[in-house]
């Protein structure tokens, strides 16, 4: 079965660095999954808690997506750079987008309690 992507010639460690790529990237996917499907349980199953339940679930929801946007931006970026023969890692980007992820979290948190 053939990938979908344009064949390159395997020099070096190309195929090694892209499917490194390929797997942090689906990690990320994963990540947003799970953190969305925790929020889809707070808001369907929290007992007595109604409409903070569905706030809580939506922020939740929320972070998930905001995940795997990240993550799918982030696997775009390094893939171009590793076309290009570059690499930048993610330093100051994947800091605020894993504070944002938390800050949202705590959010949930409290108005969940």
């Amino acid at each position: 079965m053939k990938g979908t992507g344009t064949p390159r010639p395997n020099t070096g460690s190309t195929a090694r660095d892209h499917l490194a790529n390929e797997r942090t990237y689906l990690a990320w996917l994963r990540t947003g999954i799970s953190v969305s499907s925790l929020g889809i349980a707070i808001a369907k199953f929290a007992p007595h808690r109604g409409e903070r339940a569905v706030a809580a679930g939506l922020i939740l929801l929320f972070a998930g997506l905001l995940v795997a946007a990240y993550g799918t931006w982030r696997y775009r970026d390094v893939g171009r750079q590793l076309d290009a023969g570059l690499f930048t890692p993610a330093g100051f980007t994947a800091t605020v987008a894993a504070g944002v992820v938390t800050f949202l979290a705590l959010i949930a948190l409290l108005v969940l309690v």
